[in-house]
């Protein structure tokens, strides 16, 4: 904990920290709350300590009210205000040293928030005092407050004994009584504070949560929280009860006391001390309800918003308890959960969803495996000359209007682009989600390919840009498909023959003259109305650079 002698650091002797005000509800943002919250308990404690006091049958408190009461000039009434004038001036006494000590150990988190005020940056150093301020301030005020229950009334009791106006017995049993009032007072003060620091002060100091992870701090488990409540709820009142029943037992000892008085006595006594414990105890429920509903409301309501998908919620961490933590964990599996959606989207854009979904759920084995495939390469024709003569920002614009193209027809097939290779497509058709009928999807593509290119002249010749042309060459096979690369980075490829005859075939339509050349082979899969329909035409056999024998090809011109 940070000593209370700590002076603000100046702003501009160090690195600071910039806080957006306008994103603070500045109304909230006051730690004046927290002065009204410990009066609120002072005044409390002393009402319940006066109403104890009263309703208690000791002998010293009948006497007193019996000879005022005796004299004319003086009323019940009478008295009741001059004892609650008496409390009045010890509440005063009491929130004197109490306001002190808590505006000293608020100095720093009153500078942040004036500083935000005057939207000017907090020093980094100002800034952690307060937030370790923050988070001890409840635990700091606890022992204070017992004290000030214990050190005050033990004072001014015995006073009343020195000068004989109380025995010593009585006096005894009134300090013990207000030691024990000042635990539930500090246990209101604990609660009350943290509520308001974790609704208001908290998401501002730590608007990232993480509050286990800052140093010097206290911290309470859900465990040992139960069990403070529990002792300050029900020991104390029972503590109470017990405490002026052996005193009164001890005075029927000495005074001779009717069965009917002494049961009279104890009966008021016990129905008094009922109705303030059940009053002082639904509402510490309330707050310790809270402290811990609130926190686990705020989770599920995020995980419910990630099962509609909204991955942009996160969990307003208020505690370094076991729930924060969890708050924390929470905000970590979201942020988890909307990078792999990222991830996701992003590969959503080189394959169709249904190849990406089965990729990621691993259903597709990416060590290696041989696939009947048919794989496409589409080349620009001429796209290097073209290059040297006009502005390079103009061709990145050109050649990606043509991706996209392309890339449009080849998903709409169930294609898989595998790399853009300068001005090339490389891509594959029955690989990794299989497909029947990948040789027909593949020329398919090719033809919509080649009329995309169509429209997209249209469109480039309208903007005064060159007119663009590609060729295809297509062929189906046997290939070994696998992730490939170094541990860091891996791409899905294929390997084999497949892959290089398909290559060649493209190189081969600037010689030929042809749009599209595909091969025997991938012919052979295609249904006869697609050929006739296209006019596909064979051409002789042809040399192709890499293999001995020659190969069977047809062409679209």
């Amino acid at each position: 904990m940070s000593s209370l002698s700590n002076s603000p650091v100046n702003p501009e002797d160090v690195d600071t920290i910039a806080m957006n005000p306008a994103d603070t509800d500045l109304q909230h943002l006051s730690v004046k709350q927290f002065y009204v919250i410990g009066i609120r308990a002072v005044i409390f404690g002393i009402l319940i300590i006066f109403l104890l006091n009263l309703a208690t049958p000791l002998e010293f408190v009948i006497d007193r009210f019996r000879q005022l009461g005796e004299r004319g000039d003086i009323s019940w009434i009478s008295i009741i205000a001059t004892r609650l004038f008496i409390l009045c001036n010890m509440a005063a006494l009491s929130c004197a040293p109490f306001l002190l000590i808590l505006h000293r150990f608020l100095l720093p988190v009153s500078a942040c928030i004036k500083q935000v005020r005057k939207q000017k940056p907090i020093a980094p150093e100002l800034n952690e005092t307060a937030r370790k301020r923050l988070l001890n301030l409840p635990f700091f005020m606890v022992p204070v407050f017992i004290l000030l229950w214990t050190c005050i009334p033990l004072f001014v009791f015995f006073a009343a004994v020195v000068s004989g106006r109380m025995d010593f017995g009585t006096a005894l049993v009134f300090s013990l009584r207000s030691a024990m009032v000042g635990v539930i007072s500090a246990a209101i003060v604990f609660f009350g504070m943290e509520a308001h620091a974790r609704r208001h002060l908290i998401p501002f100091f730590f608007p990232d949560g993480e509050l286990s992870l800052a140093n010097g701090t206290k911290q309470l488990s859900i465990s040992r929280r139960i069990r403070a409540f529990f002792r300050v709820g029900s020991l104390i009142p029972l503590a109470n009860i017990v405490m002026t029943l052996f005193i009164l037992y001890w005075q029927v000892e000495n005074d001779t006391v009717s069965a009917k008085s002494y049961g009279l006595g104890v009966l008021i006594f016990s129905v008094v001390v009922f109705i303030i414990f059940f009053l002082a105890s639904g509402f510490g429920n309330k707050l310790f309800a809270r402290s811990i509903s609130d926190p686990l409301g705020r989770i599920l309501t995020a995980v419910e918003q990630v099962k509609k998908g909204n991955y942009n919620t996160r969990v307003k961490v208020v505690s370094n308890d076991e729930i924060g933590m969890l708050g924390d964990a929470t905000n970590q599996m979201i942020r988890g959960l909307q990078e792999k959606e990222m991830l996701r989207e992003i590969f959503g854009r080189y394959v169709t969803p249904q190849i990406r979904d089965e990729v990621i759920s691993g259903r597709i084995p990416l060590d290696g495996e041989y696939k009947e495939v048919t794989v496409l390469f589409a080349d620009l024709k001429d796209f290097t000359a073209m290059t040297e003569t006009r502005d390079p920002k103009q061709m990145v614009q050109i050649l990606n209007a043509y991706f996209q193209e392309m890339d449009t027809a080849i998903k709409a097939r169930s294609g898989l682009i595998l790399q853009f290779l300068g001005d090339e497509i490389y891509a594959v058709f029955g690989a990794p989600v299989p497909c029947l009928n990948h040789a027909e999807q593949a020329f398919l593509t090719a033809l919509e390919m080649t009329q995309g290119l169509g429209r997209l002249n249209q469109r480039f010749a309208s903007q005064g840009w060159p007119v663009l042309s590609h060729g295809i060459g297509i062929h189906t096979g046997k290939a070994v498909a696998a992730s490939i690369g170094s541990p860091d980075r891996l791409s899905y490829l294929l390997v084999g023959d497949t892959i290089n005859l398909a290559s060649r075939l493209q190189s081969l339509t600037r010689s030929l003259d042809a749009r599209i050349i595909i091969s025997a082979d991938t012919v052979a899969c295609l249904p006869p109305h697609l050929i006739q329909d296209n006019l596909l035409k064979h051409s002789q056999s042809v040399q192709v650079k890499g293999r001995k024998l020659k190969i069977d090809i047809y062409l679209i011109v």
